[in-house]
């Protein structure tokens, strides 16, 4: 009986232990950053108080990369749209994966809008729209 129960604590062991590491390689595999965007397609003059779609084309660096979700800041006229993407994953084919999402834009005055899409790089895609 002693032996069964050393078998199992042992077994216990083992299972918590390998569980913990497959947590700390699954955190050492997640990581965001900015995608980079190669294009927005939109109208290049609106309506105020019109909800206008601007599609956002970018590209993943690999396999393991998708789309999480768009962050903006806006300071008067211009606004800075960061596209972040997510990549789960230890083991990755390095292919170049293409998507597209949408970013919704409502200007409330009339006006030139500066719409800077930030790069990887730091630098910006600026696209822009003037507001009647």
């Amino acid at each position: 009986m002693n032996g069964s129960l050393i078998i199992l604590a042992g077994f216990v062991i083992a299972i918590l232990a390998f569980s913990s590491c497959n947590k700390k390689q699954e955190e050492k595999c997640l990581s965001h950053t900015t995608a980079h965007v190669r294009n927005v397609d939109g109208p290049n003059m609106v309506l105020v108080n019109s909800e206008t779609d601007l599609a956002v084309k970018y590209y993943l660096g690999n396999s393991c990369g998708q789309f999480e979700r768009l962050e903006s800041t806006s300071n008067g006229y211009t606004t800075i749209i960061n596209l972040i993407a997510k990549y789960n994953g230890c083991v990755c084919a390095d292919i170049l994966l293409s998507g597209q999402t949408v970013y919704k834009f409502k200007p409330v005055q009339t006006g030139t809008y500066y719409m800077k899409f930030l790069q990887p790089d730091k630098t910006y895609l600026t696209d822009t729209i003037t507001v009647n």
